[in-house]
C-alpha cells in the first residue's frame, strides 16, 4: 500500500512540474484561444491519470487469511485405506475486486514453547529455511514448477492450504510441504510450537499470520477428542 502512494505521488510530481513548464511557456502567447485549449488539453489529461491511478487502487486485489480450530479448518480425512488423517488448514480469501495472481503460501519461521504454560518463551529454529506449503486438494498431476502457484480470485471464496496432518500410524505432526529440504525437520513431535506463514502474490500486498500449535503427540479418533488434543490458534 505505501509503496503504490509513493508512486501515485511520483506521477502526479511529475504531471504536476509538466503543467508549470507548460504555463511558463504559454504565458508569452498573447492568444487566448491558444491558451484556452492548451490549459483544457492539460487538464484533460490530468484528469484522465487521476482516474486511472485512482482505479487502478480501488480495483487492487487483497487477500487475507483466516483459521479457526473447528470445522472445516481442523477435520478428520476420508480416505480408501481407513487412515483417516487429521488435517489443519487455514484459508485465503481476497476482499478485492481483481485477481491475486501467482500466489503461493510460505512456512516461514518455527518456534519451540519453551515454558507450556507461557506463550512468551519461545526459542526460534535457527537456520529454518522457508518452504512452500500445499494447497488443498490440488491436482497432484500439476506442472511440478506451478503447483506452488495459485490464483485467488475475488468473491470471498475461501481457498484451502494445508499447514500439517497426524494419522494413526504416527506420533508426529508432519507439515504438509510442496518442497522441502532433506537437511531439516519437516514435524513437530508432542509440545507446544509457534509458526509463521505467509500468502505471497504477483499483485497483492503479503498477508501473514503467526499460529501456535499445541501437539499432544497421540492419535484420537473422533472429530472432539482431536481438537483437543491438537490444538491450534491464530494469533
Amino acid at each position: 500500500m505505501i509503496k503504490r502512494k509513493k508512486n501515485c505521488a511520483f506521477v502526479l510530481s511529475l504531471v504536476a512540474i509538466f503543467v508549470v513548464m507548460v504555463v511558463i511557456y504559454l504565458s508569452n502567447i498573447r492568444e487566448g484561444v491558444n491558451l484556452l485549449v492548451a490549459f483544457g488539453t492539460v487538464g484533460m489529461t490530468l484528469i484522465i491519470v487521476y482516474i486511472e491511478i485512482i482505479r487502478s487502487w480501488i480495483r487492487k486485489p487483497e487477500i487475507k487469511i483466516e483459521f479457526a480450530n473447528e470445522m472445516p479448518y481442523c477435520r478428520h480425512a476420508k480416505t480408501k485405506n481407513g487412515l483417516r488423517p487429521y488435517y489443519g488448514h487455514f484459508a485465503v480469501v481476497n476482499s478485492g475486486q481483481t485477481s491475486a495472481d501467482d500466489c503461493e503460501a510460505v512456512l516461514e519461521r518455527v518456534w519451540n514453547s519453551s515454558n507450556e504454560k507461557k506463550n512468551s518463551d519461545w526459542e526460534e529454529w535457527k537456520n529454518f529455511i522457508p518452504c512452500n506449503l500445499k494447497w488443498s486438494a490440488e491436482d497432484p498431476n500439476k506442472d511440478f514448477e506451478r503447483a506452488c502457484f495459485k490464483t485467488i480470485y475475488p468473491g470471498e471464496r475461501r481457498y484451502f492450504c494445508d499447514i500439517g496432518r497426524v494419522t494413526e500410524k504416527h506420533d508426529i505432526f508432519i507439515f504438509e510441504l510442496s518442497r522441502f529440504f532433506l537437511s531439516q525437520v519437516n514435524y513437530l513431535s508432542r509440545g507446544k510450537y509457534k509458526i509463521q506463514i505467509s500468502v505471497y502474490s504477483k499483485n497483492a500486498a503479503k498477508a501473514t499470520k503467526k499460529l501456535v500449535i499445541d501437539w499432544c503427540g497421540a492419535w484420537k479418533d473422533t472429530q472432539e477428542k482431536m481438537q483437543k488434543c491438537l490444538k491450534i490458534e491464530m494469533l
